[in-house]
């Protein structure tokens, strides 16, 4: 099994137990089937396995692609045929052109499990709730966060993880209530433990944290798209409201970063 295929089910993990997020069961399930049906294209179109580097995440019918192919046009290609999955809504092209490398990909796969490490740890933070992708050391954080305030945490986690060169947030979160709380990077939390009761260890963190930055690009939109978590919004399946209000909106990136 290559380190892309164990990077990409570590990833996976946190949608797996959708039942234990703060998303439907409906929508968890919809999600993996779209992400499934995305890359079974991706392959049957990928003569001698030029989409097999090519990682795809699904919350929310938003889409993530990363990772890496060969050239220009097996990009765009991989992005069009993400869009002939009818229950996507958004789709966001992060894949670059690039070489294989095995070294790089076992790094990735460590740094997305110190990243998984941290987020468990955190007691203030709902890892089921995030998506972690990883491609030579870039973190694309997607998933669904409780408020403004446990999406620093998480980013503050990621950028705070050697190896890591930037950390990029997709992540939705609830409306807003009030002024988020000003948090250090310097300050991220570590997670407790005195040995027995926390055996998970944590590798050192990097004397300079990585830097925290919104997308280059905004995600692109089916035409007519409608945010299914605007507080107008019919409520999705298997949800009896939506009085939370979700919302798309990019991590801004921390001072001096």
């Amino acid at each position: 099994m290559t380190a892309r295929v164990l990077a990409c089910l570590l990833m996976a993990a946190p949608l797996l137990g959708g039942c234990l997020s703060d998303r439907t069961l409906f929508q968890s399930l919809d999600d993996t089937s779209a992400a499934t049906e995305v890359k079974t294209r991706l392959l049957g179109a990928g003569m001698s396995g030029r989409f097999m580097e090519v990682d795809v995440a699904v919350v929310d019918k938003f889409v993530l692609l990363s990772g890496r192919v060969a050239t220009e046009d097996d990009r765009k290609m991989a992005e069009q045929i993400a869009w002939e999955v009818g229950s996507i809504d958004e789709v966001a092209n992060e894949i670059v052109i690039d070489y294989f490398d095995l070294g790089r990909d076992l790094n990735d796969t460590w740094i997305t499990g110190q990243i998984h490490t941290r987020l468990i740890g955190d007691d203030e933070i709902k890892g089921t709730n995030f998506n972690v992708q990883v491609y030579n050391g870039v973190v694309f954080l997607l998933g669904v966060a409780r408020s403004e305030d446990e999406l620093r945490r998480a980013a503050e986690h990621a950028s705070l993880v050697g190896g890591v060169q930037r950390v990029i947030s997709y992540v939705k979160i609830r409306e807003r209530v009030g002024p988020p709380p000003e948090i250090s990077v310097a300050a991220s939390p570590e997670p407790a433990g005195d040995g027995q009761n926390a055996p998970i260890s944590l590798a050192p963190a990097p004397t300079t944290p990585a830097p925290i930055v919104p997308p280059d690009n905004s995600p692109a939109q089916r035409p007519g798209y409608v945010d299914p978590y605007a507080s107008d919004a019919k409520p999705p399946p298997g949800a009896g409201s939506n009085d939370i209000g979700l919302q798309s909106r990019p991590l801004p990136p921390l001072g001096g970063n």
